[in-house]
This record gives C-alpha cells, structure tokens and sequence, in this order.
C-alpha cells in the first residue's frame, strides 16, 4: 500500500472532532465521551450502536497498541461518512494497552461498512507509521489545539 500523502491525512481532521482534554480516567467512559462528541456533531446516527460496537471490537483485544496510543475503531452501516476524531489524555489512562503503560492519545477511526475501505485502512496505516516517529508522538503527547495538531500531521521534518 502506497502512503497517503500528510496533506490528504489532514484532510480528514476537523477542528470539531478534536478533543484536546479528555475528562474520562476508564476505558469504557473514553469510548463514550468520544463517540457522544460525533453524535453531538452528527457524524453518527445511533451513539449507543457505535458504543457498543465499540466495546464488542476492544473485547477481541484492546486497539490500545501502546506506547500512549489507541486506535479504536470500527465499521458499520450506522456510520454516515468516514470519520476520524483526535482525543488526549494529559496524564494517560488505563485502555488495556499491549505494552501496560498509560494511552495518551486516541485516534477513534469510524467508516461505513459499504465503501470506502482502501482509505480507512490507509489512514489506520498512516497514522501508525506517524506514532512510530519519536518526535512526532511526543508532540502528540502536548498539543493543546488544532493548529498544532496540523503543523505535527503535516511536517516532514518532526
């Protein structure tokens, strides 16, 4: 698979899918809070549907791959577009991840079940060479606001 281009992996980050302080400390109340956040900017037609799908894909083993992130995601027919939301956790929390240390950073990833799986898998894909940079996770770990988010998405150099 070709990598996807940091311009066209911005493209499907929105200022109002970010949330930059997440109030949940459990697993399952971060699976909330962040699938109540589409809901409330109509990414998605049934939150509870999502949740649960949610829960059901964590209990065939947590998305959180460690190293302070978490990928949880899913597709189904409930999902309207493709949608990725950006969450952080300043002090981390406990989401079951492979290495045991706390998850910092949630990258919620939610498609239709009928199209476009070539560019979910491509961003699921990116999105993980992007955390295996050193520099790049750590200016994960302290952006506070979308803007910063953008400049670490899109710069080569970091």
């Amino acid at each position: 698979m070709k990598s996807m281009e940091a311009s066209k992996l911005i493209s499907f980050f929105e200022e109002d899918l970010c949330i930059f302080h997440l109030r949940s400390r459990k697993k399952m109340s971060v699976l909330t809070e962040i699938v109540h956040h589409l809901a409330v900017n109509n990414k998605i037609s049934d939150e509870h549907f999502i949740i649960e799908m949610l829960k059901n894909r964590e209990s065939l083993g947590s998305t959180g791959l460690g190293n302070g992130v978490a990928f949880p995601h899913g597709r189904s027919l409930a999902i309207k577009e493709l949608s990725v939301l950006f969450a952080r956790s300043a002090s981390g929390l406990d989401f079951d991840a492979l290495d045991g240390k706390p998850t910092k950073i949630f990258f919620l990833i939610l498609a239709p079940s009928d199209k476009g799986s070539e560019t979910y898998l491509a961003i699921l894909s990116e999105l993980i060479g992007l955390i295996q940079k050193p520099a790049k996770l750590k200016n994960l770990f302290e952006v506070t606001d979308y803007q910063a988010l953008v400049k670490i998405l899109e710069d080569k150099d970091l």
